[in-house]
């Protein structure tokens, strides 16, 4: 299966990059084709047609509340068609409002016409192995 991993995480935190690493090491593991993007800055390069599985991964707000970053329902808007398509929403944990982003990204996802089968809150490293497994 191809999956397309959605990044939307901080490139100067090392515990991020360690968990989005993990994620597609454990998923290729499992036998599927994984391509990682930047959701900030591929967004107008995403062709989102060709994937069977879409994964959006973003950091939790900082304090309280939950505030989708706007590039991610740009990237679905240009992306092409992804009505019917399976995906999950994960968060990394930080701050009070990790489930709420997670019901956040879910709804925009949605919105777009992906089925959510799955989402979750990343703890740590060891919990993105267990994810990764996942995805699919």
């Amino acid at each position: 299966m191809r999956i397309l991993i959605m990044s939307y995480l901080k490139k100067d935190s090392k515990k991020h990059q360690n968990i989005l690493k993990k994620l597609e090491q454990t998923a290729v593991a499992c036998g599927h084709q994984v391509d990682v993007k930047e959701g900030d800055r591929d967004y107008d390069q995403l062709h989102l047609v060709i994937y069977d599985y879409i994964a959006v991964v973003v950091p939790a707000s900082p304090f309280i509340g939950a505030k989708l970053n706007p590039k991610i329902t740009e990237a679905f808007a240009q992306g092409g068609s992804t009505s019917g398509k399976k995906g999950c929403a994960l968060v990394v944990k930080s701050g009070l409002s990790s489930e709420k982003m997670c019901r956040v990204v879910m709804k925009a996802m949605e919105k777009e016409g992906i089925v959510v089968d799955y989402f979750d809150v990343i703890m740590n490293v060891d919990h993105a192995a267990y994810i990764g497994k996942r995805l699919g």
